[in-house]
């Protein structure tokens, strides 16, 4: 069964700071990168010491923008988790910052973590143009997350796209 994609609707955050792990790829087949940012993510979750809640975000990602000494071109799948700054970030580990703002906000809700994963694509196209038809312009970010701790089944992701007015 397709997971359901929630009606769009705008919240506010304030700034993230994340540290995480990224996993490059080259193509279109994001699926491997994914895997090697959680797992290298999840095998060094215990050293992150300044956690924030217990989201788990992800979100393609460029990693010239905080480490001008990768290549522009290079794109990786980001995994992380929210901390309350970047003074602490582990050895070796990855860390970048998301202004804060208003955002478009929907839910991937699946019977199973595949379910509400493979609709991740499909929100971020849904809130694309929900945005534009507003007459707004889509910000400097876009990222899911889903809750460690909530209740599962359902599996939920929250995919959100940072919004600007326009003009």
């Amino acid at each position: 069964m397709p997971a359901v994609i929630t009606e769009p609707e705008v919240v506010e955050h304030g700034p993230y700071c994340v540290v995480g792990a990224y996993a490059t790829f080259e193509g279109e087949d994001e699926g491997p990168a994914w895997e090697a940012a959680w797992a290298t993510l999840e095998g060094r979750l215990g050293e992150v010491t300044n956690r924030v809640g217990d989201a788990i975000l992800g979100f393609l990602y460029r990693p010239h923008r905080d480490d001008p000494t990768v290549p522009q071109a290079v794109r990786a799948c980001f995994v992380g988790v929210e901390v309350t700054d970047l003074a602490s970030v582990p050895e070796g580990m990855a860390a970048t910052r998301f202004s804060g703002g208003r955002f478009a906000a929907v839910r991937c809700v699946g019977g199973t973590e595949d379910e509400s994963a493979a609709a991740v694509g499909d929100a971020v196209a849904l809130l694309e143009r929900w945005v534009a038809e507003r007459g707004w312009r889509e910000g400097d970010s876009c990222f899911c997350f889903s809750r460690e701790l909530e209740p599962r089944p359902p599996f939920v992701e929250h995919v959100h796209l940072k919004i600007e007015e326009v003009g």
